[in-house]
């Protein structure tokens, strides 16, 4: 039997940029659009009515912005009932889309809970790869990318040398050497390898952190361990 489609919403206010993303994300067999909106705040009227794997939220839009428009998105799923999904991470899943790899909104954006970004000009072989990776929960988009743009715009709170423990003490020994990894940018693959555990563990432990945390997503991890200076790229 084959696996569901990834369904995804797509929310931007430029129509023949919807519609070039629309064809592509439709050609793929395992992509589904269940539907577009034109400002932030239809996107999350469309979101709440379809729930989506995916949403493609773009920044400057009227009525209501991308970084609000997803604040809403993660509070909703901050409302789910307890179990309703499986993943690592909760869904609708928001991924930014921007004009500037390096802008202050995309980092508040990805504060308040989306799970990466890509650039309106990228190829559509990295769009698609990106929607497949955030949707997977495996691993921290554009790792690189990401590190710049929390270094640029992230405030780090720990400039003193605050101990870990102070920042992790909610977690198990455990769970801070898989945090740690997981700030690095390291798929659960990868930070399966460097902890000598199995793949599923490593999801176990994701889950866990982000309840402990209180954080929505791989890449908010990436932003707690540079806030709070456990992690120096």
């Amino acid at each position: 039997m084959a696996a569901p489609r990834i369904r995804v919403v797509i929310v931007d206010d430029q129509p023949l940029f919807v519609s070039g993303m629309q064809m592509l994300l439709e050609s793929q067999a395992d992509l589904e659009v269940v539907g577009t909106a034109a400002d932030g705040q239809s996107g999350v009227e469309v979101v709440e009515r379809t729930v989506p794997d995916i949403v493609l939220m773009d920044i400057r839009m009227p009525v209501l912005d991308g970084i609000e428009a997803t604040a809403r998105i993660v509070a909703a799923n901050e409302r789910r009932p307890a179990g309703e999904t499986a993943a690592s991470e909760p869904l609708p899943r928001v991924i930014i889309l921007t004009t500037f790899q390096r802008d202050e909104a995309v980092y508040r954006a990805i504060r308040t809970g989306a799970s990466g970004f890509i650039t309106k000009d990228a190829t559509p072989e990295f769009i698609l790869a990106a929607i497949r990776t955030v949707n997977s929960g495996t691993a921290v988009l554009a790792p690189k990318a990401t590190f710049d743009l929390v270094r640029e715009f992230g405030a780090t709170s720990n400039s003193s040398g605050r101990p870990i423990e102070l920042a992790l003490d909610v977690l198990t020994p455990r769970e801070r050497e898989i945090f740690l990894l997981t700030a690095r940018g390291l798929s659960n693959a990868e930070t399966a390898t460097a902890a000598f555990v199995s793949e599923t563990t490593v999801k176990t432990h994701v889950r866990a952190i982000l309840s402990k945390l209180s954080l929505q997503s791989r890449v908010q991890i990436v932003i707690y361990a540079y806030e709070n200076g456990l992690l120096r790229y």
